[in-house]
Parts: C-alpha cells; sequence; structure tokens
C-alpha cells in the first residue's frame, strides 16, 4: 500500500544543475553602472602640468621691427607691458591694451607674448590670450621657463 505522500514524491526528481540566470542579470546591472560611472571617474583625475624642454634656435638679431611684445600677468592678476613695465593695466584697461596689440600685429607683424606668474590666477591669463585671439591677433603665444636639467 503507497500513500499520496510517496508516490507524488518518487516522481519528482531532484535537479543538480545551476540557474545562471540571476547571475547573468546580475552581471549585466554590474556592467551598466561601471559603464555609467566611468566617464564621471575619469573627469576628476588631477594632474601636475609638466614643465617645457628648452628648444634652441638659430638667434637672430633682434631690431626694433622684430622685438617682441610682451604682456605680464602679476600675481595680483594685474597686467602690465613690455613698453611700459611701470604702469599697472587693470581689467577695465583690456579694451585699449587689445586695440594696441591688434595694431602692433597688423602694422609689423610684432610676434606678442603673454608670460602669468606662477601664482597668477590662471583664468586671466587664459582671458587675455582667448581676447587677442578673438580679435584676430595670430602671433600671440605663451611664455614658459625652460625645464630644469638635473644633474
Amino acid at each position: 500500500m503507497q500513500n499520496g505522500f510517496r508516490s507524488s514524491r518518487s516522481k519528482k526528481r531532484l535537479m543538480a544543475e545551476i540557474n545562471v540566470v540571476p547571475y547573468i542579470d546580475v552581471t549585466l546591472v554590474l556592467l551598466i553602472i561601471f559603464m555609467v560611472t566611468a566617464p564621471i571617474v575619469q573627469q576628476a583625475v588631477t594632474v601636475s602640468l609638466p614643465q617645457t624642454p628648452e628648444v634652441t634656435k638659430p638667434s637672430t638679431p633682434v631690431t626694433e621691427e622684430n622685438k617682441p611684445f610682451v604682456i605680464t600677468v602679476t600675481n595680483d592678476g594685474l597686467y602690465k607691458t613690455s613698453e611700459q613695465p611701470e604702469m599697472t593695466l587693470s581689467g577695465q584697461d583690456l579694451e585699449t591694451l587689445v586695440a594696441e596689440v591688434m595694431a602692433r600685429s597688423q602694422l609689423n607683424q610684432q610676434p606678442i607674448y603673454i608670460q602669468g606668474d606662477r601664482a597668477a590666477p590662471y583664468g586671466k591669463v587664459v582671458h587675455i590670450f582667448v581676447l587677442l585671439k578673438a580679435n584676430g591677433v595670430e602671433n600671440v603665444s605663451l611664455m614658459t621657463e625652460p625645464e630644469l636639467v638635473k644633474p
């Protein structure tokens, strides 16, 4: 005599296989999370900018025509020029400075250099550079110090 409990038990067999569907779901969710967060992590990287190597060029004699015009950004964020180093220009005087630089670059193709103090606000240096480029001054460059050679 068999009771109903034993007959239903003997009909079901135990499965010895692993169900991988939940593992695949978890893996895909983790993949999506990493794909979304990867660009965010890359933007938060801090770097220290390198110094430029020293480049030697054949020297040409400096005459009044090809003497460079240098704009200096002081550590206070004020501007000075190589023509009048004792005179300090503020942000309100930028229009006249840009007009003077435009005239110099168009008349005699004079090279224009911008040098910024290490403690100068980076935005001030970039601001004058972008202003000059936007107003058609093509020969404007940034000055750097040569790289220190270690013995």
